[in-house]
């Protein structure tokens, strides 16, 4: 797929995200028993979201008007050994919630994080994995 191709594809998903959370967000002003911390937090999501497709899409623009491959080989190898890395770490972190999760509540007296809580937590940390995966293969520090 050509440089201009990929551009397109990428704001019509940055546009198609950003209209479904503004929908939600609207949903979820109307709704009879509305929280507005939720309703806070989703608006600051979709704006956050927005901004940073807003400066990736600059970021795009700008490389491909001055012929600069916006991604080369080793780009694309650094990405790929980081998200197979953080893929297995992420395993032995679902491995291990699976675990304490087991645990604490084997005997019902102990209340733990609710299933949405888990899913939040395995997201974030397989968000915070592939970050400092990606950092470290790329800067060179070592081979992991």
């Amino acid at each position: 797929m050509d440089e201009r191709r990929r551009f397109r594809v990428f704001i019509g998903i940055v546009v198609s995200i950003v209209v479904i959370g503004s929908l939600f967000v609207v949903g979820a002003a109307r709704a009879e028993n509305a929280d507005n911390w939720a309703l806070l937090a989703s608006a600051v999501t979709v704006c956050a979201l927005a901004f940073v497709a807003l400066l990736v899409a600059r970021k795009r623009l700008k490389e491909m008007k001055s012929g600069i491959p916006s991604e080369d080989e080793r780009l694309t190898a650094i990405k790929e050994r980081a998200g197979y890395l953080s893929f297995f770490a992420s395993m032995y972190v679902c491995l291990g919630l699976g675990f304490i999760f087991g645990v604490f509540t084997e005997d019902g007296t102990i209340e733990f994080l609710t299933v949405g809580e888990i899913m939040f937590l395995l997201v974030a940390v397989m968000g915070i994995i592939y970050m400092l995966a990606w950092t470290a293969v790329s800067r060179g520090t070592g081979r992991l």
